[in-house]
């Protein structure tokens, strides 16, 4: 098998609406079987460059593309589909938008059917797809049942199973666990063994990009160093976090991020008294110590209470078993754990999205069984690992300040108050995003869709904020202001459970730790 050649000449993309163009001027030669990592902060061009080589833009998305891109010789917007899914495979950022049929067997046989592949044929390239990405004991599993690790590996496995010459995976490892991502690092190892080009897209100098042959930068849409990556980082890593592609140095991110002065607030919604650093217990597994820096003081009872939880989802596949937890005002609490652990599992069971058994799960000493869904709303905020699956306004600006009018239309809404519109645009402005007001969430960058679905949920005040996977493929300037933001809840003294797949980013802002 030989990989494809790839060449960019004078390329451009203004997507349909916009004045600026997303990238301009590129040129590029990526040679036949050369790995290649893309790397740039949010908003960078990233994934506007990986549509491109694969010809969705402006085929199927829209907008002026300039330039020209060639697939050994071959233009991806103006080939045959047919041509275009023999040269090149792409995993797309996010991993939902390309599962369409409901079992990850079918998924992963989804290409190779439409390539009127051989039967035979088609079952070894599903069953090979599938032990690659350590699926193979869950091919007949509703692909809705996985965990968002495990949907991830699902699609790298549909795109394995076309055997293009050129692969592009575009944020593969954004919801992948520790274990997941070194799998994933040897797989690109192997596609180059035997000959594909590869590409991988990042939001950080990951270590697929330091396994690369050559890593592109990019940087408000041009390619701004280009070279191996032992070489950028030796030579160009002040530059590579002042990009927030490198992590900066402690005691500076959070700060720089976040500010001095506090988020405007209404009146908090509980008692900021914290409790005596107590480690939280996940079954059997022991949790870590609680952060050391300043003792705690002791809070009278604890807002969440997790208590024998055990479940289990239709069909009898036991998610979660035996899980203890408390958490108390002013906590930030990490819940850690591979992919099908069951975090998100108990994240949606808190919330009341997944019915819990009665007696295992009490907020502030009330049994949540028979408490309605909005009751928790009102106390409870909730970022859902997919920020698409939250929206529900045509701009930014509405997002935001959606829960404070509730869907009211436009022409019934009350003036927001002084305090409402001061909130507002402090929220904006840490979270990067005061140029976006007019914006369509869905045309966001990813880091900036997790931001504004951060940033929507604290528009109001609530005593608790889960927030599942806000990091997954941020750069390390977007994860700067996501602690920034998550230490302002703290000040007013809300407590935090986040889901992640950093730990070593946060950990050192954490007081306890869940690991299932």
């Amino acid at each position: 098998m030989s990989g494809t050649t790839i060449t960019c000449r004078k390329l451009g993309f203004l997507y349909d609406g916009e004045e600026q163009p997303v990238i301009q001027n590129i040129n590029l030669e990526i040679a036949r079987n050369q790995r290649v990592a893309i790397i740039g902060a949010s908003g960078s061009g990233k994934s506007t460059l990986c549509q491109l080589l694969c010809g969705l833009l402006p085929r199927s998305g829209g907008g002026t593309r300039e330039g020209e891109v060639l697939l050994d010789g071959i233009d991806p917007a103006a080939a045959p589909i047919a041509s275009i899914a023999e040269a090149v495979g792409v995993l797309f950022q996010d991993p939902d938008a390309q599962l369409v049929q409901g079992i990850v067997e079918d998924e992963a046989a989804f290409g190779p059917e439409n390539m009127r592949v051989s039967p035979a044929e088609i079952e070894e390239r599903v069953a090979q797809s599938l032990a690659a990405v350590g699926l193979l004991d869950r091919r007949l599993d509703p692909v809705r049942r996985l965990s968002g690790g495990q949907r991830q590996r699902t699609a790298i496995a549909a795109v394995l199973a076309l055997r293009p010459r050129l692969y592009v995976f575009d944020d593969a490892c954004a919801s992948l666990d520790a274990a997941a991502q070194a799998n994933f690092l040897q797989l690109c190892f192997t596609l180059q063994t035997e000959g594909r080009t590869l590409i991988t897209a990042s939001g950080r100098f990951d270590d697929a990009a330091r396994a690369a042959q050559r890593v592109i930068v990019l940087d408000g849409g041009t390619v701004v160093l280009d070279g191996p990556p032992e070489e950028l980082l030796r030579c160009c890593g002040e530059q590579l976090a002042q990009l927030g592609l490198l992590p900066r140095p402690p005691g500076e991110a959070a700060g720089a991020a976040a500010g001095d002065k506090p988020v405007p607030a209404a009146t908090p919604p509980h008692s900021a008294e914290r409790h005596a650093g107590k480690p939280i217990a996940a079954g059997s597994v022991p949790a870590a110590a609680p952060h050391a820096e300043g003792a705690r003081e002791s809070a009278a009872s604890p807002l969440l209470e997790v208590d024998s939880l055990t479940f289990a989802y239709p069909g009898g596949r036991e998610a979660l078993h035996g899980i203890h937890a408390k958490i108390y005002p002013g906590d930030w609490v990490l819940l850690t754990g591979e992919n099908g652990s069951g975090k998100t599992t108990l994240s949606r069971l808190i919330m009341g999205l997944l019915p819990a058994p009665a007696g295992s799960i009490r907020w502030q000493g009330e049994d949540i069984k028979g408490m309605a869904v909005y009751r928790r709303a009102e106390q409870i905020g909730y970022v859902f690992q997919q920020p698409e699956y939250m929206f529900t306004a045509p701009n930014v600006w509405e997002e935001l300040i959606y829960s404070l009018h509730g869907g009211v239309p436009v022409k019934k809404r009350r003036e927001l108050s002084a305090a409402e519109q001061e909130r507002a645009g402090f929220l904006l402005e840490k979270a990067g995003l005061t140029d976006r007001l007019h914006m369509s969430p869905y045309l966001l960058s990813q880091g900036e869709k997790r931001l504004l679905s951060v940033i929507s949920q604290l528009m109001l005040p609530r005593a608790l904020y889960i927030l599942d996977e806000p990091t997954s493929g941020m750069d390390y300037a977007a994860i700067d202001r996501v602690i920034g933001l998550c230490q302002h809840m703290l000040e007013e003294g809300s407590a935090i459970l986040m889901i992640t797949h950093d730990p070593e980013l946060i950990k050192e802002h954490a007081t306890s730790f869940i690991h299932l």
